[in-house]
């Protein structure tokens, strides 16, 4: 019995650690983050002289993060944020977009990833470039007996508000660029509420034998 219940409690401890290296939990609200200016580095707890954020949210529907410190709030254009390898990487889920964060002359900055670093944080993900639809359309192939994943990835300026696929579940997924179909068929990338503004993307699968 007590076996079990230290296992479960290193379950629990385990699982709630947002700060896990490589993992994409977002961090939760009015959690605590220090950003070390020796090391430029990002963590969950600091040991040395840090400078210490704790997240909070904007109002509104439509919420991005906000970092305070010393009576100051921060915009990170966030909705998103994990730590990766030192880094606090936030993910805007407006824009698609991913940038790593780092604090310089008082101020909070961002500095967009790059497709390389992409594929690094997501080795599992096959990258499709915004820029490659051809009148909001991509053929794209996925294995025949196997499960692939893909990442949307904005390398324009278009705008993708409250999207959703609309015939695919990817609500398991931490970032609502990631996917993974399950046949071939026309999967659709849509605005929850039609608008003149937001177009309907339309993924073709094909198998690849």
């Amino acid at each position: 019995m007590k076996k079990f219940l230290l296992y479960l409690f290193i379950l629990l401890f385990s699982g709630s650690c947002y700060a896990a290296e490589g993992g994409f939990n977002n961090i939760p609200v009015n959690s605590a983050v220090y950003y070390n200016p020796d090391t430029e580095t990002w963590d969950a707890s600091c040991s040395g002289k840090c400078i210490k954020f704790t997240k909070n949210l904007t109002d509104g529907s439509n919420k991005f993060s906000v970092y305070c410190t010393n009576g100051l709030e921060y915009d990170p254009n966030s909705t998103e944020e994990f730590f990766y390898k030192g880094d606090l990487i936030g993910y805007n889920r407006n824009n698609l977009k991913f940038h790593r964060l780092y604090f310089e002359d008082g101020e909070l900055k961002t500095e967009k990833l790059n497709e390389k670093e992409l594929q690094e944080i997501f080795p599992d993900c096959k990258i499709i470039r915004v820029s490659n639809f051809n009148d909001n359309t991509i053929k794209i192939k996925r294995p025949l007996f196997k499960d692939k994943k893909f990442l949307i990835m904005n390398d324009t300026n278009t705008m993708f508000y409250n999207y959703y696929f609309e015939n695919l579940d990817n609500s398991g997924e931490a970032f609502n660029c990631i996917f993974t179909p399950k046949r071939a068929r026309k999967y659709y990338f849509s605005p929850r509420e039609k608008s003149v503004l937001y177009n309907k993307y339309t993924i073709l699968i094909r198998y690849m034998i």
